[in-house]
């Protein structure tokens, strides 16, 4: 009797009703015999060997079989030739598909076209499972989808007349039995996109991509499948975020790589990371007018970012330190050192962040700032602390020098957007460079009002740079300054607290004012 339903699948001939019409009896005997069976107290292992048992599976394979041959194969000649992929839809619309249909009515009559109809979407959800094997891109996926739904929605398929109502509710039913390979591919495709574009972000040594292109990349696919339904766009929507907050998650801890202390020779590496942050800041900042985000979602967006930024600073900081050490080793000991070329390093980096309108690089040249004036007075006063007085007035002369080289680094990254920055170089400078006693004393006493935390011991020590004065003179002007300087407040900003100076050949120099 298969005979019979292969010679109407291939060919179609409506001499062939009649015995279409017997197959169908005969698997309605085969129900009905089936349940007398069970119903009644015969062995149920001669239940089990009875041939007609396996009716309905011999039917359905032969008719899947004969449909498979119906469809014809896509070869295409790229992963991203849309056209071909177009073609091979419109072939199965206008001809594949109504060939099958036609064949409805002759096995609806024959009391087959519930089996019938099930064979035919389940070649069409593996025909189409098979076109979206392999590597394909959102734009082919979207296009297979928009397809299926469009047929389903325009009632070229064939239909089972079991689909659950109302209609909403059929909707879901059938594009879940038919394309739930397509949309498993469509949301896989769309999560592996966005990983893709958002780990362009972390690429040591590449520019990072703006929060234009971040936004786009996360509200994209979303835009391009809201046409289709609600229900579809929701779910890209879920995967993107869902990506994003992975991406995120893995970020912190890949970018700790990234900030390793002996990387600073890359420095735009140090920096990428922080300027990601600050892009995604920005992007996320937008995307929440977008997005319908959870409370809980928006704080862990926030919570990645702060925490990935915090760390990053701290490194970064730590390698920028390091490196500023070494730099200023041997800097007033010799005539060549690379402080110089670890500040046009610096010059290099900072010229390529382009977020510098944000707090998280304020804030960041602030601290650099005093990180290096910081480690510049400790070298200056330590080896000041260690030299004779004819080596002590060439440090005062390659004072002038190196804070020009700082103060212009610092205005070239910071511009005029904020105010000075605090600067004991410049004061101490400034003392250096005065011949009158009285505009020492007021100089002198401007400098501890500003910078309190700078001890006896390194007061004496910048005196000794200035090398010019008498005894008298100089225990006159110590003498002011404990008088005007007496119990004032610390500022905002430690310079001196941490300087530990060890005494060297030539000493500090002891008057009243050390003891």
């Amino acid at each position: 009797m298969w005979l019979v339903v292969q010679k109407e699948i291939s060919g179609g001939d409506s001499m062939l009703l009649e015995p279409l019409k017997s197959v169908g009896a005969s698997l309605k005997w085969k129900k009905e015999k089936e349940k007398e069976w069970f119903d009644s107290v015969k062995d149920m292992e001669s239940v089990s060997t009875w041939s007609p048992k396996y009716w309905n599976k011999d039917l359905e394979k032969l008719l899947m079989e004969c449909m498979a041959t119906q469809i014809p194969s896509f070869v295409s000649a790229s992963n991203t030739d849309e056209s071909a992929l177009k073609d091979h839809l419109s072939q199965l619309e206008t001809t594949t598909f109504p060939n099958l249909r036609c064949k409805r009515d002759i096995f609806k009559e024959a009391g087959l076209l519930t089996t019938y109809t099930k064979c035919c979407n389940a070649c069409l959800s593996s025909h189409l499972s098979t076109l979206t094997d392999g590597d394909m891109s959102f734009s082919k996926c979207l296009l297979i989808y928009e397809w299926g739904f469009n047929m389903y929605r325009s009632e070229k398929l064939l239909m089972p007349h079991w689909s659950p109502q109302p209609r909403p509710l059929a909707d879901a039913y059938v594009l879940q039995w038919i394309f739930s390979n397509v949309e498993e591919k469509l949301l896989t495709v769309t999560q592996k996109e966005v990983r893709e574009v958002l780990r362009q972000a972390i690429t040591a040594g590449e520019k990072p991509c703006t929060d234009t292109t971040i936004i786009q990349v996360l509200t994209g696919r979303a835009q391009a499948v809201q046409h289709i339904s609600d229900t579809i766009k929701d779910k890209v929507e879920a995967v993107c975020l869902e990506e994003l907050l992975h991406f995120l998650h893995s970020y912190k801890h890949e970018g700790r790589n990234l900030l390793q202390l002996d990387s600073f020779s890359e420095p735009y590496s140090n920096l990428q990371i922080l300027e990601t942050c600050c892009i995604f800041r920005a992007a996320w900042h937008k995307l929440t007018y977008i997005y319908s985000a959870s409370a809980d979602t928006d704080a862990k967006v926030k919570e990645f970012i702060d925490s990935t930024e915090e760390q990053s600073r701290e490194l970064l900081l730590q390698a920028i330190t390091s490196k500023v050490k070494v730099a200023l080793k041997d800097h007033f000991r010799k005539d060549h050192s690379d402080f110089d070329k670890f500040l046009d390093c610096l010059r290099s980096s900072f010229s390529r962040f382009e977020m510098k309108n944000t707090e998280t690089y304020e804030t960041l040249i602030q601290t650099v700032h005093h990180v290096i004036v910081t480690e510049y007075v400790q070298a200056l006063l330590t080896a000041s602390a260690k030299s004779s007085s004819a080596k002590r007035r060439k440090i005062a002369n390659k004072i002038e020098v190196d804070h020009q080289a700082i103060r212009t680094l610092f205005k070239e990254c910071f511009g005029h957007r904020t105010a000075p920055l605090d600067d004991p170089i410049e004061g101490i400078l400034d003392f250096i460079l005065l011949t009158d006693i009285e505009a020492m004393k007021i100089q002198l006493v401007l400098l501890l009002h500003k910078f309190p935390d700078i001890r006896k011991e390194l007061l004496n020590i910048i005196l000794d740079i200035k090398g010019s004065l008498n005894g008298t003179d100089r225990n006159a002007m110590l003498e002011v300054v404990y008088d005007n300087c007496v119990g004032v407040e610390r500022g905002r900003h430690s310079f001196f607290e941490a300087i530990e100076i060890k005494t060297g050949k030539y000493g500090i120099c002891g008057c009243c004012f050390c003891c």
